[in-house]
């Protein structure tokens, strides 16, 4: 018996006042199979999930868009609006974003079925409560009564999901519906999906993260600058890619790839690394009985940890394990309520901030939001030449040789030193991040989660660049990220935080390898692999 076709696509083009998005693709959907679409932000993914739901925004043509047995072609407003949440839904990727933060989330739910059914208040609370039990949500009665600020990330997302199932949708679109989670809410959702596709409904899942895509697509699509380059059935894609496109996306997974092999083609070649460790090298950062309450919430419980020089120590756990906060402790920003950190033997907290400027420049910062942290008035050449100039001058000119070598060693091109860093794309915000923390030449970096919101392939070049910086300049780093693959990749040793406590800490292939608490092997075997 032939599988149900739920989706038919073909020669979909979308156009935004006459400039193409989407160009000329086909691809068919069949109930009880995951077909992902896979590239890099502009690729044209999102805009073909939102032309199914008739959401695009552009203006659309196709020469077949057929949607659960009916013709969408010439659908109007009202056509598009029965087909929503009925036939078709989509899991959206922020769900603060998504959820209003000012009602009960079971209303928002409920409110989706008063278009497409017959059911009385009543009925329609308890479908709420029956598909937020089928998502496993805990006590679903309290939490339909509940904001989606008073949830945790993974009630959150599983709230998401039942609104999308509400309606008994066919056909389930998650659109990077796991970006920016931990590993343990990333296996919550895609287990979740991998359901969906049990029930017999056909998923359509977004993303840029072929690990993920991996272990739940059965066929892959994989779109670059508006066109289908390459598809097939996932085993096919992801172990024989025809296109050079696909072979690029897959090198940049750092999942499995060993520390200091470079993920991108088009990075510069990294120096030699060092052949071999010495036990006794001298510490660039230790903290000691580190802690901070917020009220009655211990939010960081005596962390210790230590940092030797030219080596890279990551900090792993969910959200809310007290990843960040320990950051702001370390850099000087956040007093601590007990504990001590010193800086190349130095102490560095707890003191006064006048007695902490000495060693100040010793130590930099790169957050995940660049642009936040640079001043909108500035071009790119003026933040480089007020960090070299210790806020002093804004002036390029004064610091033109410094401004130059900075540019050339992350790599960012000298005709965007004029440039706002509005007008940069997010890997080359990410580079004059760099550029700027090293600016006062720093014996440490903090980098708390620095590529999490960078597309796989800008995500390879931005961590070979951190490798090749720490192997010329020996630079130490002190890696944070939710990331495993990532913290694999990076990390000479690694340290596991679950509720404000470091649980496990050791060598990198140890704790990888060989974990011993049960939260670590519990993260580890949540965490999606391509090798």
């Amino acid at each position: 018996m032939s599988e149900k076709t739920l989706i038919t696509v073909k020669d979909l083009s979308v156009s935004f006042e006459g400039s193409p998005a989407v160009k000329n693709i086909s691809f068919t959907l069949s109930a009880g199979r995951v077909l992902a679409l896979v590239g890099e932000s502009g690729s044209g993914k999102s805009v073909t999930a939102r032309s199914l739901l008739g959401l695009s925004g552009g203006t659309v043509n196709a020469s077949e868009l057929g949607i659960c047995g009916q013709d969408a072609l010439g659908f109007n407003d009202r056509a598009w609006q029965k087909i929503r949440g009925n036939s078709i839904s989509m899991i959206l990727q922020d769900a603060l974003m998504a959820l209003d933060p000012l009602r009960p989330v079971g209303r928002e739910i409920a409110d989706g079925l008063k278009e497409h059914s017959l059911l009385s208040r009543s009925e329609r609370k308890q479908r709420v409560h029956e598909v937020l039990e089928s998502v496993r949500m805990p006590h679903p009665e309290l939490r339909a009564k509940q904001r989606s600020t008073e949830l945790s990330g993974g009630m959150r997302q599983r709230a998401l999901i039942a609104q999308a199932l509400a309606g008994n949708p066919q056909v389930v679109i998650a659109d990077e519906a796991t970006t920016a989670l931990d590993s343990q809410l990333t296996a919550l959702v895609l287990s979740q999906l991998r359901e969906l596709k049990d029930q017999g409904r056909g998923v359509l899942m977004i993303s840029h993260d072929l690990a993920q895509v991996a272990h739940l697509a059965d066929d892959i699509a994989v779109m670059r600058q508006g066109e289908i380059v390459e598809a097939g059935p996932a085993a096919q894609v992801l172990n024989h890619p025809q296109h050079d496109y696909t072979r690029k996306l897959l090198r940049a997974v750092p999942s499995g790839v060993p520390r200091f092999t470079s993920l991108s083609a088009t990075s510069s070649p990294l120096p030699a690394a060092p052949v071999t460790d010495l036990p006794t090298a001298p510490l660039a950062l230790s903290a000691t009985g580190l802690s901070k309450s917020f009220g009655k919430q211990m939010a960081v419980d005596t962390v210790s940890f230590e940092l030797p020089q030219g080596k890279t120590l990551g900090i792993v756990g969910e959200s809310g394990s007290g990843k960040t906060t320990t950051a702001r402790m370390v850099l000087g920003l956040q007093k601590p309520d007990s504990g001590t950190v010193d800086l190349l033997g130095e102490c560095f907290t707890p003191t006064t901030e006048s007695e902490r400027r000495k060693l100040r420049e010793q130590m930099g910062a790169i957050y995940q939001n660049p642009l936040g942290s640079f001043d909108p008035r500035y071009s790119v050449g003026q933040l480089l030449a007020d960090a070299l100039s210790r806020g002093k001058t804004k002036r390029v000119e004064s610091y033109r040789q410094e401004v130059t070598q900075l540019q050339e060693q992350v790599e960012l091109s000298s005709d965007l030193l004029s440039c706002s860093p509005r007008e940069l794309s997010g890997g080359q915000r990410q580079r004059l991040a760099i550029a700027r923390a090293l600016a006062p030449k720093p014996s440490v970096l903090v980098l708390d989660e620095p590529v999490s919101a960078l597309d796989v392939s800008i995500q390879a070049t931005v961590l070979d660049l951190l490798d090749r910086i720490q192997l010329e300049t020996g630079t130490s780093y002190l890696f944070i990220s939710h990331d495993l693959s990532v913290i694999e990749h990076m990390s000479d040793s690694v340290a596991v935080m679950h509720q404000g406590k470091i649980i496990e800490q050791g060598d990198t292939a140890t704790i990888f390898t060989a974990p011993q608490q049960e939260y670590t092997q519990q993260l580890l075997s949540a965490m999606p692999r391509l090798r």
